[in-house]
């Protein structure tokens, strides 16, 4: 009996040590934990990969070094263009087939009509993304909702950019997205930077000028499909050359107005974007609709660049000094548009003679002198 219960004894003892030992070791590893890191060690990131929180607050991880991209709308062509990158396009927006002899970063580099297109807006060729096999595909924020699926069905990251109209931060933050992305962050910074200086050179000026002594300006928005009433609430271009957007308060971003509430904010400047020529102008001086409109009375209706198949950030800074000008000619009466445009379109495309080029093959009329012959 006694050899029974000293076994017992024996055991209880050996299991007691043994939760003992357990217990410490846990203890002691959690500690070594704990000071090696400050915190529970976190699942550790892919070898190779980078964390990217796109424009959709989605977060993607994409391979470093990036070699090939396509890009499903023109936003994101003009950004990659910006950055040099035009070799790591092997897919393009369908959109060029239609309007690439009419952007900028497609006339500067023809070679982007010669790679795959995989397809528009939210008709997205998901096989054809698989087919050419991108490191990263580059989709319009507002359809991040297709991102998981072109994911999931092409084994491809995606990451959602966009250029917005109502500030210039948008378009800062979207440079810096790609820019990390191509892993060319150094050259976003400058660009951005580039960006700041032109239009601090601008507010230098307008800036100064009290809020009741700023004309009101319309911008007839799209106005080569919808006809005057389709306008915006903001368009960072006119609120930094001085102008008072009449329509800042409606509801949507774009949407069309009346006719009636065109007469009763009475623009003193009505600007037109849109592909129709001078014809667009003279529609809206000889309209009987608007004829007490202060702008029409005074003739103070021109074109202007405006966005373009999404927006571009060159077209965007040209459009801030053309319409300053416009708004105060005696102030920037010493800046020739012509030669203002060519030198942005050149700083940011690389190549020369753009501007011109970009304004006969849309066949944009901005105003008698800025209309090429």
């Amino acid at each position: 009996m006694f050899n029974s219960k000293y076994a017992k004894y024996a055991i209880s003892k050996s299991l007691v040590i043994a939760l003992i030992v357990v217990i410490v070791v846990g203890v002691f590893s959690g500690f070594y934990m704990l000071t090696q890191t400050g915190v529970p060690t976190p699942k550790p990131a892919k070898t190779g990969y980078i964390t990217i929180t796109d424009m959709a607050g989605r977060t993607v991880e994409v391979p470093r070094p990036v070699k090939t991209v396509v890009t499903t709308i023109p936003d994101a062509l003009r950004l990659v263009v910006m950055f040099g990158s035009v070799d790591k396009v092997v897919g393009v927006t369908s959109y060029v087939d239609k309007y690439g002899s009419k952007m900028p970063c497609v006339i500067a580099y023809p070679e982007l009509l010669n790679v795959a297109r995989i397809g528009m807006a939210r008709e997205i060729d998901v096989e054809k993304i698989a087919e050419v096999n991108p490191d990263v595909v580059f989709l319009y924020t507002p359809y991040a909702d297709l991102a998981d699926t072109i994911e999931k069905n092409a084994g491809v990251p995606v990451v959602c950019v966009n250029i917005p109209s109502d500030s210039p931060e948008g378009l800062y933050k979207a440079l810096r997205i790609v820019g990390k992305v191509l892993g060319e962050e150094k050259k976003a910074e400058e660009i951005i930077n580039y960006f700041k200086a032109e239009l601090a050179k601008i507010e230098s000026i307008t800036s100064t000028i009290p809020e009741d002594k700023r004309p009101k300006v319309y911008l007839a928005n799209w106005a080569y499909r919808h006809g005057v009433g389709w306008t915006t609430k903001s368009y960072w271009p006119l609120e930094l050359a001085g102008g008072v957007n009449v329509a800042k308060d409606i509801p949507a971003h774009y949407m069309e107005v009346t006719k009636e509430e065109i007469v009763g904010w009475n623009p003193d400047v009505i600007l037109i974007h849109g592909y129709k020529g001078k014809a667009a102008v003279n529609e809206i001086l000889n309209d009987p609709a608007l004829q007490t409109v202060n702008a029409v009375k005074e003739k103070k209706v021109y074109g202007c660049l405006g966005p373009y198949i999404g927006n571009d950030p060159a077209s965007m800074l040209v459009d801030t000094y053309h319409i300053a000008k416009l708004l105060y000619p005696e102030k920037f009466a010493d800046l020739d548009i012509m030669a203002k445009g060519e030198e942005i379109y050149q700083n940011l495309y690389g190549k020369p003679d753009l501007f011109k080029t970009m304004l006969q093959t849309r066949g944009l009329y901005l105003t008698d002198e800025l209309t090429p012959q």
